[in-house]
């Protein structure tokens, strides 16, 4: 799997107390200022500039504890939290997967895993006679991130209602047995993961000892 880089979002209490927050957004407020990486987030700063001020200000107001303030504060609680929120979101899109400009303006990351799509065409292939009659050894150049090769073979000619045989194997050069003794083959291998498509190599063909 390739390491896709995700942006925290998450500034929920139970994360970030109230004075935490104020010092989590303070630190993105400052970072975002003239970073090269954010050239459009001038109205972003702006609106989280007006509500960490008034986040702090309410926290700093608590110390009365009156029911009226504690209200005030939640609410000026929950716009830093979505002025954070839509400016992580912006990070996430400008940074194109690297983490270093997500640190830049303050985030944290987590990564997660994601599919990884078809491998790469296999190259070099070559055709070897085997070590008994009627096999041969077909094999690839090594494919980035494959876990397996898939190697395919049909009868020649090939035609579209060709059955095409299917051996798979951890190595890229795979043993093929129990074939047609001067019988013509077509050949073809994929590089697998956990993807289901395959782009195969182009046919080859070989008569068989």
């Amino acid at each position: 799997m390739i390491r896709k880089v995700i942006v925290s979002k998450n500034f929920a209490p139970a994360k970030y107390k109230d004075l935490e927050l104020a010092l989590f957004a303070s630190s993105v407020l400052e970072r975002m200022v003239d970073n090269p990486n954010f050239p459009n987030a001038a109205d972003l700063i702006a609106d989280l500039k007006i509500n960490v001020a008034d986040f702090e200000v309410c926290v700093s107001n608590l110390q009365d504890r009156s029911r009226v303030d504690t209200i005030v504060k939640k609410d000026a609680r929950k716009k830093l939290e979505d002025s954070l929120q839509n400016m992580s979101i912006y990070v996430q899109q400008a940074c194109k997967g690297n983490a270093a400009i997500v640190y830049s303006a303050g985030f944290s990351v987590h990564f997660r895993a994601s599919r990884v799509g078809p491998l790469e065409r296999p190259t070099n292939v070559k055709l070897q006679v085997g070590d008994s009659k009627g096999s041969l050894y077909i094999s690839c150049d090594v494919v980035k991130r494959a876990l397996f090769y898939v190697v395919e073979y049909c009868l020649s000619p090939q035609r579209p209602d060709s059955v095409w045989i299917q051996v798979t194997s951890s190595r890229r050069k795979i043993l093929i047995e129990g074939l047609i003794s001067g019988q013509e083959y077509c050949f073809r291998i994929a590089a697998a993961r956990t993807d289901p498509a395959r782009i195969w190599s182009d046919v080859i063909k070989s008569y068989v000892l």
